[in-house]
């Protein structure tokens, strides 16, 4: 009987694809990240003159972030439109402050006075619907929500009921539904 040997290099390219199968296995496991498309929608919005719009990702949940700050509505339509042509499928949060010149510190005001608003009534509103395990965050007219809750239908009805409060420019769900245990009748 013939018996085979293994030259030290084949075992460690065997090794080597081993590890690699089992790095993607368990890579597989857990969500995956979005493309990094920050530095360029960064890039692009600083080409179209917009150098207080800063932008932020969250590769995990697939949001790519506005804040800062512009002298117009247009200014802010036109950050948005920049950042959803490099965005792809991702989501475009747009928290970019309108602050005309001349009169920020009244805009920063106002601004302030119609979140507080927002605040109020979405808090009454998850009460009257019964959204417990829904959290919200507002900040320049945009509500983003979080929580786990059970049902899909639970974060679409949180979804909808956020965008129907008054002054609500958009909503980011970022809700969490729960995964579904096994039960038995036994």
């Amino acid at each position: 009987m013939r018996s085979f040997k293994m030259s030290p290099l084949i075992l460690v390219l065997l090794l080597v694809v081993v590890a690699a199968v089992v790095f993607v296995v368990v890579r597989n496991g857990s969500a995956p990240k979005t493309v990094d498309v920050s530095a360029n929608v960064s890039h692009a919005l600083s080409q179209a003159g917009l150098k207080d719009v800063t932008t932020s990702q969250d590769r995990e949940k697939g949001v790519v972030t506005l804040d800062g700050h512009v002298t117009a509505d247009n200014d802010k339509i036109r950050a948005e439109s920049i950042a959803r042509s490099l965005a792809g499928q991702q989501v475009v949060a747009n928290r970019i402050e309108v602050l005309p010149a001349g009169v920020e510190a009244d805009a920063r005001k106002v601004n302030a006075a119609i979140d507080k608003g927002i605040s109020s009534n979405l808090e009454a509103a998850v009460i009257q619907y019964n959204l417990r395990d829904v959290k919200y965050a507002v900040k320049n007219h945009l509500v983003t929500l979080t929580g786990d809750v059970d049902t899909p239908e639970v974060r679409n009805k949180a979804e909808m009921v956020a965008s129907a409060v008054p002054n609500v420019q958009q909503v980011v769900n970022e809700i969490q539904v729960r995964v579904q245990k096994a039960t038995s009748t036994r």
